[in-house]
């Protein structure tokens, strides 16, 4: 189990662009549900100003949405990982083809975003 979050958390910084914060808040977020700000700040133990930061860059990322003033969820691991592979391959200026580590994070995150939401 720890092997295979040490290549979520690869997978997030090498191949997605992620910094080491918006890699653990993002796996928070699918492993917990939708989050306040200031519980993502307990979570975390940060501050609510840098809970803020990074919930806003993962936005921007097209990985979270702001449900409601402080309150955000992740999409769907499909649709978040796809997405944000798309922007980093435009960022990279290289051709966006199907990428067997984001697919392969995408199922296996899938499940614990399942769970998360149907407790």
């Amino acid at each position: 189990m720890v092997a295979r979050s040490r290549n979520c958390d690869i997978t997030l910084k090498s191949v997605l662009g992620l910094n080491a914060n918006e890699a653990q808040l993002y796996l928070l977020i699918v492993h917990s549900g939708k989050m306040t700000v200031s519980k993502i700040a307990e979570a975390c133990n940060w501050n609510a100003e840098k809970a803020r930061l990074h919930s806003t860059m993962l936005t921007e990322k097209g990985m979270f949405i702001e449900i409601e003033d402080d309150n955000f969820e992740s999409l769907h691991p499909r649709f978040a990982l796809s997405n944000r592979y798309r922007r980093r391959c435009n960022e990279l200026g290289i051709e966006y083809r199907r990428n067997d580590k984001v697919d392969g994070l995408a199922s296996y995150l899938e499940k614990y975003y399942d769970l998360a939401r149907t407790k």
